[in-house]
């Protein structure tokens, strides 16, 4: 017994407080993220290159209206490349392309779709996949 606590209780206590090593803990509730929405449409892109728009919406966040310009952005400064195939849009995301970020400025868009492991990807992918469902 340490302290009035039985030792037993404490390492209930710690253990109930440290995550699993499968489940990190949850920031509280904020207004903002650390990927952005351009990077987000990037992503989804990234993982489905003949994503629809509705889909990619639900997986940023975004309106559709909203997804469609964050697009225009990408094309624009030459990160993704669209085309038509009958009455869809497959886009072409140019990898090799900096980034141009102040911070990362030389990195590759490559390289930062890198850091995106395949837990990342699978939650893009999973989120696709619900927004799917529910049109």
């Amino acid at each position: 017994m340490r302290g009035g606590l039985p030792i037993a209780s404490v390492n209930v206590a710690v253990a109930e407080a440290s995550p699993s090593p499968r489940q990190l803990p949850r920031p509280p509730s904020r207004g903002w993220t650390f990927i952005t929405n351009h990077a987000q449409v990037l992503l989804a892109v990234a993982q489905q290159p003949n994503v629809r728009v509705t889909e990619i919406a639900a997986a940023a966040d975004i309106t559709e209206r909203y997804a469609y310009q964050m697009l225009r952005d990408l094309q624009d400064a030459g990160y993704v490349e669209r085309r038509r195939e009958g009455r869809c849009n497959l886009y072409r995301i140019n990898r090799d392309l900096v980034i141009g970020d102040p911070v990362v400025e030389e990195q590759s868009l490559r390289e930062l779709l890198g850091l995106v492991g395949k837990r990342e990807s699978a939650e893009v992918h999973g989120a696709l996949a619900s927004s799917r469902r529910s049109a």
